[in-house]
């Protein structure tokens, strides 16, 4: 409901998280040369990352060959990340362009989303809620004693 209530940032919130640097207040877990890794502030599933690059763009076609290359090897290192410490049993990993596509987010990221057997539940269809199983800073820094070393 945080979400909702507080409505479309007007600022852009993965750019206001990579200046504040790695650390549980931003959620940023991991910055390299030309993208970084946050969780999401409002996630499908504990462990929700973004990948973003950390220059502000909108489209994938914007990016350099570096960008795309570090980006997707980021996809590809969060993916095993999250199997092995959230024991996920599948991942599901994309992005949205546009207001149409649901993107509420204008700075152009990839979804790391890692899934369980029967993570859907009825929370979702009869109460209107999603329930996590760990905090924000909890997830933050299990997963940060992995990636640190990155």
């Amino acid at each position: 409901m945080a979400y909702v209530l507080k409505g479309r940032p007007t600022e852009c919130i993965a750019c206001d998280a990579l200046a504040a640097g790695v650390g549980t207040r931003s959620l940023v877990l991991h910055r390299g040369k030309t993208a970084f890794v946050m969780l999401n502030r409002y996630p499908y599933n504990t462990g929700h990352l973004m990948i973003c690059p950390v220059r502000h763009l909108k489209d994938p076609g914007e990016m350099t060959d570096g960008e795309l290359l570090e980006t997707m090897r980021l996809v590809a290192r969060c993916s095993d990340l999250l199997r092995r410490t959230m024991n996920a049993a599948g991942i599901n990993a994309g992005l949205n362009l546009g207001a149409a596509s649901g993107g509420s987010v204008d700075h152009l990221h990839f979804h790391v989303v890692p899934r369980w057997v029967g993570d859907t539940n009825f929370m979702p269809v009869v109460a209107g809620t999603k329930t996590l199983v760990e905090m924000l800073d909890g997830t933050w820094r299990r997963l940060r004693a992995e990636v640190a070393s990155w």
